[in-house]
């Protein structure tokens, strides 16, 4: 425990450590209700043990009367000591979830992007270059062979389809690299 103290004063744990650490304490807290939960019940079984063990010693009704109260009121403390148990529980694990999102959020770095988006542009570039030469040859052995139109302006559409696709696509790349290069919004 003292490494930990230790640990956390010099700020030197990794998200994994931190996540371990809390997943600990949330073992321990329950760990402790449990214990404390189950002393309680212990005690009033004790007591109510006690309290009949005397009731047939002496056999007084009132004294019956009490005790049953007694049991009545412990069983009660019983109850509302699991049902606090129970709050914890929820309230550790939702403050667990919290602090989990909040170490996970994505977190994009406009530099990474912007290095990403050179690359797919650059391929995206190449790419209707390829397309372009590809038509341009297929034009010109249309014009060395008879008869070869009908299947150069069908091959002509597709390659005019991915070229159109290919342009759409260096458009998108570059509205994402500008709108990573843009302050984050902030959210209330």
């Amino acid at each position: 425990m003292k490494s930990q103290t230790e640990d956390l004063e010099g700020g030197s744990l990794s998200e994994e450590q931190r996540l371990q650490l809390l997943t600990s304490a949330g073992r321990r807290n329950r760990l402790i209700m449990f214990a404390l939960a189950a002393v309680l019940g212990s005690l009033m079984l004790l007591s109510a043990g006690l309290n009949l063990y005397g009731l047939m010693g002496s056999g007084d009704g009132p004294r019956v009367e009490a005790l049953e109260k007694q049991v009545a009121r412990l069983e009660q403390q019983l109850a509302t000591q699991q049902t606090a148990l129970s709050n914890q529980e929820e309230l550790l694990a939702s403050q667990q979830a919290n602090q989990l999102t909040g170490m996970f959020e994505r977190a994009e770095n406009p530099d990474s992007i912007a290095e990403v988006s050179k690359v797919l542009q650059a391929q995206e570039t190449d790419y209707q270059q390829v397309m372009q030469g590809l038509k341009a040859g297929m034009a010109e052995l249309a014009n060395m062979l008879p008869g070869s139109r009908s299947w150069l302006s069908f091959y002509s559409e597709a390659i005019d389809r991915a070229q159109v696709n290919s342009r759409k696509r260096s458009e998108n790349i570059r509205a994402w690299s500008e709108k990573a290069k843009q302050p984050p919004a902030k959210t209330p």
